[in-house]
């Protein structure tokens, strides 16, 4: 579920999709210099590296907050967070707009490729965090009822690597075939983010009945 909730993060939200554009122009920009000394892909997989690297070190902060100083209310808080799963998944079938505009953000800049591609990253994961509230929300969801400090981070990896993804993706294909992707994305925003909260609002509901307050 975390790494479902990391592919719909970027591609989910109308506010991340014209990044995209930006993303690919600095990929172009800094492959096609005089010496070509590194491909659209490769630094693709930097940037994914930046974005799961941002993902870590949130979920290393949500880990020391959850696990320790709120270890006695684990039992309060994983229910309360899949209420609100549930209500965010709703907004979203709704089709209600709770995104942030990002267009005024500039993209980091430093000069050497592969550091702003890793910057890159960095900016792309710490942008979506408040861009899809309902991602993150299911992520943290899913932080509150994983035990252990590996398994938990694990979620967090998971969510990363989905969130990278769609990257990469961009990142091997063609300019005009990312641009066709992009708008099929814009065009069935409403079909994607009807889908996505069905699916969440299942997952929400399941935990709900089943796993805390069981009716049968």
């Amino acid at each position: 579920m975390a790494f479902l909730a990391g592919i719909y993060a970027p591609v989910g939200s109308p506010c991340v999709i014209p990044l995209f554009p930006g993303f690919l122009a600095f990929l172009a920009g800094k492959s096609g210099g005089i010496d070509r000394t590194h491909s659209m892909f490769s630094l693709g997989l930097v940037v994914a590296a930046g974005v799961i690297v941002s993902m870590l070190a949130f979920g290393v902060i949500f880990v020391a907050l959850v696990q320790v100083s709120l270890a006695r209310f684990l039992s309060v808080i994983s229910p309360v967070a899949f209420l609100v799963l549930a209500a965010f998944s709703v907004i979203l079938i709704l089709d209600l707009d709770l995104s942030r505009l990002t267009g005024g953000v500039a993209l980091p800049r430093s000069g050497k490729p592969v550091l702003d591609a890793f910057l890159l990253g960095l900016f792309f994961g710490i942008i979506i965090l408040p861009c899809n509230a309902v991602a993150v929300v299911a992520l943290l969801a899913i932080g509150t009822t994983t035990t252990g400090l590996l398994a938990n981070l694990g979620s967090f990896l998971s969510f990363g690597i989905g969130m990278s993804l769609p990257l990469l993706v961009f990142a091997g294909i063609s300019e005009a075939r990312s641009r066709e992707i992009l708008a099929w994305l814009s065009r069935h925003r409403r079909i994607i983010n009807t889908a996505a909260g069905v699916v969440m609002l299942g997952v929400s509901l399941y935990y709900l009945l089943v796993v805390f307050f069981p009716v049968f």
